[in-house]
């Protein structure tokens, strides 16, 4: 079973989120970019864990790509 919390949410002007180390953000080099496919909007943000035996289940940072559901 897994639980997903939201996080927060993430303001978009361009268009693209970039997903960074934060000690890389002055450098710029390794990031993953990504189109919204939307323009620009506040999208929320979820961290989702799995809960198995043993603990070793999976981790995920969900970025819904529509409007927040009030």
């Amino acid at each position: 079973m897994s639980e997903r919390k939201l996080a927060g949410t993430v303001q978009v002007d361009s268009g693209e989120i970039a997903i960074v180390d934060p000690s890389l953000i002055l450098q710029m080099e390794d990031f993953l970019k990504i189109s919204t496919g939307l323009g620009e909007g506040t999208f929320p943000v979820y961290f989702e864990k799995d809960d198995t035996e043993g603990g070793f289940g999976k981790s995920r940072i969900i970025i819904e790509l529509g409007p927040i559901e009030e």
